[in-house]
């Protein structure tokens, strides 16, 4: 396909005449009528073509990551509940007290909770102890007790974390 059309609308982004060996001579047709049909050039259309592959191509690339993270992910968890750590998950909204923590008899993970709340209770000594990791939460909320980038070493795939500012 030999390509000396110019877009109508000139000089809106850089063009340049390209030459591209080995099209089938039934798409070149098809692509053709089709241009005709929408009134615009077959350069255009082969633009656009373009554009829409590599953007379902690059959507596509960054789901099978996130596919692949997820699926790591569990499999950690699986791995985790085999050493005996308990796996805390899939809950909507969970606030954890000093208690909680302290009546557990192995370390906990925490997983794929919206909002996590360690209560004002809890201090870094309990809260390192206790918790082996935090993953695929959109926020975690932490009191000021904990401080936040020790914190965030137990962390993967947080969204949001925030420090509770504490009443007077």
């Amino acid at each position: 396909m030999s390509s000396g059309e110019t877009g109508s609308s000139g000089s809106e982004e850089e063009k340049k005449q390209v030459t591209i060996k080995g099209v089938d001579k039934e798409l070149y047709d098809k692509a053709l009528q089709m241009s005709r049909e929408m009134g615009i050039t077959v350069g255009e259309l082969v633009n656009k073509s373009l554009r829409a592959f590599i953007s379902l191509a690059d959507v596509t690339n960054k789901a099978v990551t996130s596919m692949a993270q997820a699926l790591s992910e569990s499999s950690k968890a699986f791995i985790e509940g085999a050493k005996g750590v308990r796996v805390i998950s899939n809950v909507d909204e969970l606030t954890v007290t000093k208690e909680d923590l302290e009546n557990l008899d192995s370390q906990v993970t925490f997983r794929g909770i919206k909002r996590l709340i360690f209560n004002s209770d809890v201090n870094w000594e309990l809260f390192d102890s206790k918790v082996s990791s935090i993953v695929m939460c959109d926020e975690v909320v932490l009191p000021k007790s904990i401080p936040k980038l020790k914190a965030v070493e137990k962390m993967r795939f947080v969204k949001r974390i925030t420090v509770m500012q504490q009443s007077s």
